[in-house]
């Protein structure tokens, strides 16, 4: 079946704790390297410090990753565009950190929902860490820059919340060029396999469990602890 045929991409399903936690996580051994290993046009920037004492400046996913964004990058190319990566590997203890914080936010406006009916509800803003693609360096926060270097107009930034109904991808109040902006973004990571989360039009993995839930395959990664800036 052609990924184009997927069901959860025909109908722009946003994915929730229960369809990603019915996937194990995978086992596969694969280093983590620069997301400019194989394509060093990308632009890497954070646009958040929390990882920079363990990583610095460079932003690492799963070596097949970088090697798909890469390809992605190259079909931008051909149209005098390239990717702008603002996070890729998360580590777990981070990602624990920004989960907890926002459970507690929502449990005080919710006192009636307590343990995993709190922890499903959270994941639908911030990823339970066993469950997240970022701490298995297996997703990625992403844009597209133009000729110019300047990002296209998605409607909103990176992870900006403002709005949080305008950050899903298929938002009803976008304007015609920015819905093809993120048609363009869209297309080129599904084109190599990415699964989107329509929750965030920015956000999308390879490898994961929600990667897994996305194409009904089992996953490949899991949580990794990852401290290159220690060794």
């Amino acid at each position: 079946m052609s990924i184009y045929q997927n069901p959860n991409l025909r109908n722009r399903r946003i994915l929730g704790y229960e369809d990603v936690a019915a996937v194990p996580p995978g086992t596969r051994d694969e280093p983590l390297v620069d997301v400019r290993e194989y394509s060093p046009d990308i632009v890497a920037e954070y646009a958040k410090p929390d990882m920079k004492h363990l990583t610095g400046e460079t932003i690492y996913v799963r070596d097949m990753l970088a090697e798909k964004l890469a390809k992605v990058n190259r079909e931008l190319g051909r149209s005098s565009m390239r990717l702008l990566v603002t996070y890729g590997y998360r580590h777990p203890e981070v990602q624990r950190a920004y989960f907890e914080v926002r459970r507690e936010e929502i449990a005080q406006y919710n006192p009636l929902m307590i343990g995993e009916e709190l922890d499903a509800y959270t994941h639908n803003f911030v990823a339970i860490p066993s469950l997240g693609g970022h701490p298995a360096a297996a997703a990625v926060d992403l844009t597209i820059l133009d000729r110019d270097n300047i990002p296209l107009d998605m409607g909103t930034g990176i992870a900006d919340y403002t709005d949080p109904e305008k950050i899903r991808t298929d938002h009803p109040g976008l304007t015609y060029r920015q819905i093809g902006n993120r048609a363009i973004l869209h297309d080129a990571m599904v084109d190599e396999n990415f699964a989107p989360f329509y929750g965030e039009w920015w956000h999308f993995s390879y490898g994961d469990r929600e990667w897994g839930a996305f194409y009904d395959t089992p996953a490949l990664y899991d949580q990794v602890d990852f401290r290159p800036g220690a060794q």
